[in-house]
């Protein structure tokens, strides 16, 4: 009987990886009508200096909750002076969603806001001012808590003064209740503000 030669077991064929579309390819596919496709795109572009200008265009005539949102995470990474700009534009814009989702976005950016802060405090719509607040509640800075005080002591609206109360509250203290207490003062007329106020009193200050 012959020897039966044994095979040796077949390696399995290598499976590479397929490669990473180029930035051009990408930034053809930041404008297809594929949602998913858009979304990839922006996702993809992470990193990609050159598709800022690009990204910063698409910011404001994407439809799509989730592609602007992707759009917005990878330009909120560059964390730079003017795409910081360049998205606080977005603030006094008509779209609510759009406002609070530049909004967060801003908020994830804490190299770049502080130099936008003083513009966007005296900005003369008071809209902007209440979304700067909305900023500065989730901005990661030590100066957040002095922003918000002093839009609490000095802004003339009343919808900024309680926005900014809104956003100070989870982190106020007992050192807070005065300039609180003062707003209420300055408007006696505004039974919202005065309501925030008067339930945050008593946590901040111990007293029933």
């Amino acid at each position: 009987m012959g020897l039966v030669r044994k095979q040796a077991p077949q390696q399995p064929e290598e499976v590479l990886p397929p490669e990473s579309p180029s930035t051009e390819t990408l930034l053809g596919q930041i404008g297809d009508a594929d949602a998913n496709v858009r979304r990839e795109a922006a996702l993809g572009l992470s990193g990609a200096a050159e598709a800022v200008p690009e990204l910063l265009a698409r910011v404001a005539v994407e439809t799509e909750t989730n592609v602007r949102d992707a759009v917005l995470t990878t330009l909120a990474a560059h964390d730079t002076e003017p795409v910081a700009g360049a998205l606080a534009v977005h603030l006094a814009s008509d779209d609510a969603a759009l406002r609070t989702a530049v909004a967060e976005a801003l908020a994830s950016m804490p190299a770049s806001m502080p130099s936008l802060i003083p513009d966007l405090l005296a900005a003369p719509d008071h809209d902007v001012r209440v979304m700067t607040a909305m900023v500065l509640a989730d901005l990661a800075h030590p100066e957040a808590q002095v922003w918000l005080t002093r839009m609490i002591a000095e802004d003339p609206h009343p919808n900024v003064v309680t926005a900014a109360i809104d956003a100070l509250l989870p982190a106020a203290g007992a050192e807070h209740a005065p300039v609180l207490e003062a707003a209420v003062a300055r408007f006696p007329d505004d039974p919202f503000l005065r309501f925030t106020v008067q339930a945050a009193l008593p946590r901040l200050t111990g007293k029933q």
